[in-house]
C-alpha cells in the first residue's frame, strides 16, 4: 500500500475508533515508522503528513475550480497547485510541512503581479523545481524523490473539471457503453476496439488523470450526437452527465448508421463513478455584446426579464455614452455572464450552449485558461457576454466549464 493508502486507512480507523467511543488519536497522530524516529503529526520537527487535513483545505479553496491538485512529496512535504477563474489570486501554489499551517513557500497570482515567498529558504530550491514542472508527473524531481499524487473530490456539488479526449460519430463500439479508463494497457485495448487502430490513440497521463467515456451504440441517423456535458461531486460520487442529441433540425446529415461517442479525461480520483443521462433541447440565442473589457468587473450571473434592470445592467457592462439596445420583454429576456477579472491574453470566456433540462434552463459557461508554461501577454481581462433568448419563466441554472489552452 502507498504512503497516501496507509495515512487514509489510519486516518479512517482513528475516525471510527472515535464514533465508537475509543481512541480517535490514529486520525490525527501517526508515527513516522520509515525514519523510524517516532515523530508525530504537528510536532515542529517534522512528521508525516495528515493527508485529510489538507484535503479540506483543497475542498474548501474558493478559486480552484479549474485546477485543484494535491502531492505528497518525499512523506514529508505536500505541495498544493491550484487554479481558478478570480479577479485576484486566480493562481496559486503552495509547499507544506507536516500541517496545513507549517506554510514553506508560496507563490501566486496577485493584484501586484506573480509573487514568491519562502518563510524557510532551505526549501527555496525544491519549491522552484516543482514551479517549472507543473505538467509533469514527477515535478521534475526525478528518481531520487517520491511523488504521490493525493486523490479526491471537490466538495459535494462543485463541478469536476474535465479535458475533451476524443468525439466521434463513428465508433466500432456498436453496444451503448460507460467506460471508466484509469490505466495506459486498458486506454489501448479501448481505443483498439473503438478505432480499429484508424489513428494512434490519443496520450494521456494516467498518473494524475483518468478517462471517462459515453458509447452510444448503434443509432439510426448520422444526426445524432453524444457529449458530455457536466462532470460534478455529488454526494461521495463522481458523477458524469451526458446528452444524447438529435441535431437535424441544425445540420444536414447522412442517412447511415453511426455510433456516437465522447471521451474525457479527469482528475484521477478513487471514488464511484455514475453515469447519468440528462434529457436536454437545446435553444437558440443571439449574442448582444461580447467584449473582454466590460465594466462589470466581478463574477456574476444575470438574468434580466425588464428594462429598468436591462438599462442598469447595460450602462454598468458598457458604460452611460453606449446606446442601450432595444429588447422587447414581452417576447425576449437577457441572460449575461461575466468572468471577473482574469490575469492574462490567454484567458476567455463566454457561453456555449443554452439548453431546456428538466423543467430548467441550463446556461453553459466555458472559461479558458492557459496550461502551464504558455507565454502569454500579461493584461487584465473582465469578459463579459449578453445574449437575447425567448422570454421564459422558468428557473435559469449556470454551469461553469474549464477547459485548458495548450
Amino acid at each position: 500500500m502507498s504512503m497516501v493508502g496507509r495515512v487514509l486507512l489510519a486516518a479512517l480507523v482513528g475516525a471510527s475508533l472515535a464514533a465508537c467511543g475509543g481512541s480517535g488519536d490514529g486520525a490525527t497522530v501517526m508515527k513516522n515508522q520509515q525514519a523510524g524516529q517516532g515523530i508525530t503529526v504537528g510536532e515542529p520537527n517534522g512528521g508525516v503528513p495528515v493527508v485529510s487535513e489538507y484535503i479540506k483545505l483543497a475542498q474548501e479553496s474558493s478559486c480552484a475550480d479549474s485546477r485543484n491538485n494535491l502531492y505528497l512529496v518525499d512523506d514529508k512535504y505536500v505541495f498544493w497547485d491550484r487554479a481558478g477563474q478570480c479577479a485576484d489570486a486566480s493562481y496559486a501554489q503552495t509547499l507544506m510541512g507536516a500541517n496545513p499551517q507549517a506554510v514553506l513557500c508560496q507563490s501566486g497570482d496577485t493584484i501586484a503581479g506573480p509573487r514568491t515567498v519562502c518563510t524557510d529558504e532551505a526549501a527555496r530550491g525544491l519549491f522552484d523545481t516543482l514551479l517549472k514542472n507543473l505538467d509533469k508527473a514527477d515535478l521534475g524531481l526525478g528518481a531520487g524523490h517520491k511523488v504521490e499524487a493525493i486523490a479526491f473530490l471537490p466538495k459535494s456539488g462543485a463541478a469536476i473539471p474535465f479535458a475533451p479526449v476524443v468525439n466521434d460519430g463513428f465508433s466500432n463500439i456498436t453496444a451503448p457503453r460507460q467506460v471508466v479508463v484509469k490505466d495506459a494497457a486498458s486506454w489501448a485495448a479501448l481505443w483498439a476496439e473503438h478505432s480499429k487502430t484508424r489513428i494512434a490513440a490519443p496520450s494521456v497521463d494516467f498518473s494524475r488523470n483518468m478517462v471517462v467515456a459515453v458509447f452510444s451504440g448503434d443509432v439510426s441517423s448520422g444526426c445524432k450526437t453524444t457529449s458530455i456535458v457536466k462532470v460534478v461531486s455529488r454526494e461521495g460520487k463522481m458523477v458524469v452527465e451526458y446528452q444524447e442529441r438529435d441535431i437535424t433540425t441544425v445540420a444536414v446529415c447522412l442517412p447511415v448508421i453511426s455510433q456516437p461517442m465522447q471521451a474525457v479525461s479527469v482528475p484521477r480520483i478513487d471514488a464511484k463513478v455514475e453515469f447519468l443521462k440528462v434529457p436536454a433541447e437545446e435553444t437558440a440565442y443571439r449574442t448582444i455584446d461580447q467584449d473582454t473589457q466590460s465594466g462589470v468587473r466581478t463574477e456574476r450571473n444575470v438574468v434580466v426579464r425588464d428594462g429598468a434592470a436591462w438599462a442598469a445592467l447595460w450602462t454598468e457592462h458598457a458604460g452611460a455614452d453606449k446606446v442601450i439596445p432595444d429588447i422587447d420583454f414581452n417576447k425576449e429576456m437577457v441572460i449575461g455572464v461575466f468572468a471577473g477579472g482574469l490575469p492574462s491574453g490567454c484567458h476567455s470566456s463566454g457561453i456555449e450552449s443554452i439548453r431546456y433540462a428538466e423543467g430548467k434552463l441550463n446556461v453553459v459557461r466555458v472559461d479558458t485558461l492557459p496550461q502551464p508554461g504558455i507565454v502569454c501577454t500579461t493584461m487584465m481581462l473582465y469578459p463579459g457576454q449578453l445574449v437575447a433568448v425567448e422570454r421564459s419563466e422558468l428557473p435559469v441554472e449556470f454551469t461553469k466549464q474549464t477547459r485548458t489552452r495548450k
